[in-house]
Formats: structure tokens, C-alpha cells, sequence
């Protein structure tokens, strides 16, 4: 009997430790729990804090654009522009396009194109480039900045952003 008893006793050690051991992996599998769904809050306040800020740069956007409108009235409204400044204007504003597309290559890193393209917007608005053209130039950065900050292009992005700078090229020889 005393035999039963010491296998019972080791037994019962045996199970005593086996129930502490799964004690502490669920106080941790807790702890993981709480913390994963703090990282949830927070991400979830992150993404509102970015639709905010999504919005108020689209209503800068529109801002923006408004004034440039009315200041490029206002000056086409206190001179009239002779077509040989007006086609010296264009050229200007072509060169740009041309030296951005000559900047994009295969593989570049997202960050630095996107600096590329908003130099080149700020210069051709500048200008007194088309607010629209400008608003493409723009909605392209920001297709840039949703690509980590190290990133390679993807090919087809850098395609799509030729193909969208020949047609930029177009709308703006139409103006001549």
C-alpha cells in the first residue's frame, strides 16, 4: 500500500507542476492578447488620424488650386501675354516633363522619385503650368508614398508614370 501511495504522491507532484507550467503559458498567452489588441486600438486611431489628414490635403489641394486659378486670372487679366512668351512658357514647361521622364529609370526608389516629380510640380506651377496638370503630377506622389520609403518601383508603376508623362506632354503642346 505504501507503494500506491508514493506513485499517487508522484503522480499528483506531477500534475501539480503540469497545471503550473500551463498556469504561466496562459498568464503570457493573456498578456500577448492585451497587447496585441492595444496595437489594434492604436492602429485603428492611426488610420483615422491618416483619413483626416488624407482630407484636409485634399481640401489644401483644392485650396491651392483655387488660388493658382485666380492669380493666373489676375495676371493673365493685368498683361496680355504675346504667343511668343506664351510658346517661350510652353517650352519651359515641356523641358521639365522631359527632364522628369529622363529621371525615371527602372528600379529607383520610390521616395526619390517622388521628391523628382513634386520638385518638378512646384516648378511648373511656378510657371504658370495648367493646376491640372499639376493636380497629376501631385495624385502620382502620392501613389509614390504608399511605397516604403526604401522601395523599388514596380515596373508597371513606372510604365503607367511614362505613359501618363507623354500624355501630360500632349495636353500641354494642345495649349500651344
Amino acid at each position: 500500500m505504501a507503494e500506491d501511495d508514493t506513485y499517487v504522491r508522484a503522480k499528483l507532484t506531477e500534475i501539480n507542476g503540469a497545471l503550473t507550467r500551463m498556469t504561466e503559458m496562459l498568464n503570457k498567452m493573456i498578456e500577448v492578447m492585451t497587447r496585441t489588441t492595444g496595437l489594434d486600438e492604436k492602429i485603428s486611431d492611426l488610420a483615422l488620424a491618416v483619413a483626416a489628414n488624407s482630407e484636409k490635403l485634399d481640401e489644401l489641394m483644392g485650396a491651392v488650386q483655387t488660388m493658382s486659378a485666380k492669380a493666373a486670372a489676375a495676371a493673365s487679366s493685368a498683361r496680355p501675354t504675346s504667343s511668343v512668351e506664351e510658346k517661350a512658357k510652353v517650352s519651359s514647361l515641356s523641358s521639365l516633363l522631359d527632364t522628369l521622364d529622363s529621371q525615371i529609370r527602372d528600379g529607383m526608389i520610390a521616395s526619390d522619385l517622388a521628391d523628382k516629380i513634386r520638385e518638378t510640380a512646384t516648378l511648373f506651377e511656378e510657371r504658370g503650368g495648367s493646376s491640372n496638370l499639376v493636380v497629376k503630377m501631385q495624385r502620382w506622389v502620392r501613389i509614390l508614398k504608399t511605397y516604403g520609403r526604401v522601395d523599388p518601383i514596380n515596373p508597371a508603376d513606372i510604365s503607367k508614370l511614362r505613359d501618363d508623362i507623354k500624355s501630360w506632354q500632349k495636353e500641354l503642346s494642345k495649349s500651344r
